[in-house]
Order: structure tokens, then C-alpha cells, then sequence
């Protein structure tokens, strides 16, 4: 399949748009090209008449739309984890949880986002407490970790609180009311 515009892409059977995402060739595509597939998947995700296994298969496209987009354009690394998280908490949320390393998978999700941040969350918080002096770039990076913390609301009860991923996703979840 091949389209020059974004329109192409509505009437496409999900078979034909995992081939479509798939294709090397394709990852050259514009970025609207790509936001429109995530939309589209997006919404197929939450279409109840739909089969439960073929919302999955929408879910693992919005990711690849997502990820496409974000090589295509200078998205922030942070930016595009948070619209993947949102996808992937959606899912979680819509499917239940799977502890097996998939996109359903509540400590593989939130292990990814702990690493993308890439710091500890004493030291997010110490940044936070005086985020109104910091230079503009920095205050727009402590957003882009609260857009990546927000989504995880509720999920820490997907996650045993035995488990030390419960009390690091807590610490976590507690900073978001000091970020910008």
C-alpha cells in the first residue's frame, strides 16, 4: 500500500496497516502520516465492538505510529514515551495486566519510564521544590517527566506492594503535585 496523503490511511483493513507500518520503506513518511495512524489506531483501540485480540493488534500499531513519528521529527525522547505510555496505561486499563514483559505489563511500563527519566525521584523532587528559577529548558523537562509520571496513576495497584517497583512507583507518583 502506498498513499501520498494521510486520508488513505481511514479506509485500510488493520492487516493492511501493520504491513503499511512495517515496511522500511515507509519509515521516511511524514510525521502527520504517522500522527494520523496513531489517531486512527487510537480510536480503534477503544471501539468495543471490535474483538479483544484486534484492539491489541490497534495497541501494538499506535506504538509503531508513535515510535515512527517520533524518528521522523525532533520529538523528545520524553514526549513521545509519555503518548506511548498513555497507550500502553489505556491498555492495561482495557485488558488487564500481563507480568510478561509486554505492552501489557504494568512493571516492564513503568521500569521503562524509571529509565527514561534517569533520575531518581529525590532528585526530581529537589529540582521541583524551585522549578520557577530554573532556565525554561529545564522547567519543560520536569513537565515532560510529570506527563510521564501522570498517566501512571492507578497502576501501582496492579503491582504487588510487596514488590520494591510499589514503593518506587509510589515515590514517584508523590512527586507529580511539585512538578510544573
Amino acid at each position: 500500500m502506498h498513499t501520498s496523503t494521510t486520508g488513505g490511511l481511514s479506509g485500510r483493513s488493520i492487516d493492511e496497516l501493520e504491513r503499511f507500518a512495517a515496511q522500511p520503506e515507509n519509515s521516511h513518511l511524514d510525521v502527520q502520516t504517522w500522527e494520523t495512524l496513531r489517531e486512527l489506531a487510537v480510536a480503534r483501540i477503544s471501539d468495543d465492538r471490535l474483538p479483544a485480540g484486534t484492539r491489541l493488534r490497534w495497541v501494538g500499531l499506535a506504538l509503531t505510529a508513535i515510535r515512527r513519528k517520533a524518528q521522523r521529527s525532533d520529538v523528545d525522547s520524553k514526549a513521545a514515551l509519555a503518548e506511548e505510555t498513555n497507550v500502553r496505561v489505556n491498555a492495561i486499563r482495557a485488558f488487564g495486566a500481563a507480568r510478561d514483559g509486554g505492552l501489557l505489563d504494568p512493571v516492564d511500563l513503568c521500569e521503562g519510564v524509571f529509565r527514561e527519566i534517569g533520575q531518581t525521584s529525590e532528585e526530581v523532587r529537589a529540582e521541583a521544590a524551585h522549578w520557577r528559577s530554573l532556565p525554561p529548558q529545564e522547567m519543560l523537562r520536569l513537565r515532560r517527566v510529570k506527563n510521564l509520571l501522570t498517566p501512571l496513576r492507578g497502576v501501582e495497584s496492579l503491582i504487588p506492594p510487596q514488590d520494591p517497583l510499589h514503593r518506587e512507583l509510589s515515590a514517584w507518583l508523590s512527586v507529580i503535585p511539585d512538578l510544573p
